[in-house]
């Protein structure tokens, strides 16, 4: 049966509730961590904000920018776009550095902002899904799990990325309890499953393919993969976890 899957009221909730998530995720790991400081707070504040807009920035850039040009107060619409978190991770990665910078803190967030990032995007991809966003390529059958969204039937990638960011919060949430981990550790572990899983997923999602047959989504997660492998690999308290 040909029932569309989009429901934009619940995509809005879903959407909402990720932020929500990884913020007390994030909150109750840097307490644990006794780091619940106020320039921590700000740290997560411009987290948040540089990543909200490098979602927003990349997407429009990068797929309506003629919409853009034409009509360039759309982008403040929040019901527009910016929904790219490979962006949002990359310019909200570099606002916190530079936050960390200016207010002087030198221990590293990053583990605390991968299990909320793990977390949030495993609530958001459903968000997704609901939206209608991300969606995948057409299928030639409804059958394995295929979804009927803008038309046709189609791989269920929103789902697909929500299981593997789900994945990738157990497996870190299991290290951080079981695993003597230098700090960063699970940063750099985040970045890792985040781009092998999202390279590996873009290949049934609908894409434009700008090198080959990968897309630029896929060679931004091969460099993300690739880099954060190298940044382990160099960590020799990394190379031999000591399990609890």
């Amino acid at each position: 049966m040909k029932v569309d899957t989009t429901n934009p009221a619940l995509g809005t909730f879903f959407t909402t509730l990720a932020y929500i998530v990884g913020a007390i995720i994030f909150w109750l790991d840097v307490r644990g961590r006794k780091m619940a400081t106020h320039g921590i707070g700000l740290v997560a504040l411009w987290g948040a904000c540089g990543g909200v807009l490098g979602a927003k920035l990349s997407e429009w850039l990068l797929s309506h920018y003629e919409v853009l040009r034409a009509q360039p107060m759309l982008f403040f619409d929040p019901q527009n776009g910016g929904r790219t978190i490979i962006g949002g991770v990359v310019i909200g990665w570099i606002c916190v550095e530079i936050a960390k910078c200016k207010l002087g803190i030198r221990r590293s967030t990053g583990d605390s902002f991968a299990l909320a990032l793990a977390a949030g995007e495993f609530i958001g991809r459903i968000g997704c899904f609901f939206h209608g966003c991300c969606y995948g390529s057409v299928c030639t059958t409804s059958k394995f799990g295929a979804i009927y969204q803008h038309g046709a039937w189609r791989y269920p990638t929103q789902l697909m990325l929500s299981l593997a960011a789900l994945t990738t919060f157990a497996v870190l949430l299991w290290l951080r309890r079981k695993c003597e981990l230098p700090e960063g550790a699970l940063w750099k572990l985040y970045l890792l499953m985040f781009g092998v899983s999202r390279f590996a997923i873009e290949f049934a999602r609908e894409r434009h393919e700008i090198v080959g047959m990968l897309s630029l989504a896929q060679i931004v997660s091969l460099i993300l993969a690739l880099s954060s492998t190298r940044l382990l690999w160099k960590s020799d308290k990394c190379v031999s976890l000591a399990v609890g």
